[in-house]
């Protein structure tokens, strides 16, 4: 009896066990599976990037040019000799006896009419001892070619001082102040240097200071109307280098 409550049982429990439970369980494992493997995915913390090393090298600057080579040496300029002469020291006897002596000439010897002492050939009659050949008669040593009788020789421009003295103002017109200089209401000194030739004239200026505006230009063309007494050195007058000052005021 208790044999036959086993075989009921075992065929109780065969009768209850599905089909379906197995494929349910094998799906069941693989979503689980996946699921645990794509968590570990998704929680990888990200690789940085690793640092990019850049290195600049410039290149190395191009070795200098070489020096130019040597001039060649210039070849030795042949040195002529000149032959000596012996000169006899002592009376020599001539050797051969010359069949026809010269007579003495008795011909009086040629000179030129009007010639002076200490002149030179080639010279003119009325010349001046000293002068050059091709000069002008009436003409002054030291003159230039080309030049009139009796004309001035034209001397450098001196310093003032010492012997030389100071030429002294006649007239001296004041200097066109310009309008823009005048708005702009620009005053100072502007400082020249001129020539004063022998006559009083004011010729080659040049500044030395200026003043902005037109000022500079507008002294230089006052200073050129100015009148002077000439410099004078041992009672003649003579050009002279001289410094002018002209000022500007807005009145």
């Amino acid at each position: 009896m208790f044999e036959n409550s086993l075989i009921d049982l075992d065929k109780v429990h065969k009768r209850g066990v599905r089909w379906w439970l197995m494929p349910v369980a094998l799906i069941i494992h693989i979503v689980a599976g996946g699921a645990l493997l794509f968590a570990q995915y998704w929680n990888v913390p990200e690789v940085p990037e690793p640092p990019i090393n850049v290195v600049f090298v410039s290149a190395a600057p191009p070795p200098p040019p070489p020096p130019p080579p040597p001039p060649p040496k210039a070849a030795p300029t042949p040195v002529k000799e000149i032959p000596k002469v012996p000169v006899p020291t002592t009376p020599v006897q001539p050797v051969q006896i010359p069949e026809r002596v010269p007579e003495p000439s008795h011909e009086p010897e040629t000179t030129v009419q009007g010639g002076v002492d200490g002149g030179v050939e080639g010279g003119v009659v009325g010349g001046v001892v000293g002068g050059v050949v091709g000069g002008v008669v009436g003409g002054v040593v030291g003159g230039t070619p080309g030049g009139v009788p009796g004309g001035v020789v034209d001397e450098a421009p001196l310093r003032v001082g010492g012997a030389v003295s100071r030429p002294e103002v006649i007239n001296a017109p004041k200097p066109v102040y310009t309008e823009l200089a005048r708005r702009a209401r620009v005053t100072g000194t502007v400082i020249v240097e001129a020539i004063i030739d022998t006559g009083g004239n004011v010729t080659n200026v040049r500044v030395l200071k200026g003043l902005p505006m037109g000022l500079d230009r507008a002294a230089v063309e006052a200073v050129q109307k100015w009148k002077f007494k000439p410099a004078m050195l041992e009672g003649r007058p003579v050009k002279v280098y001289y410094v002018l000052t002209v000022n500007f005021q807005v009145q």
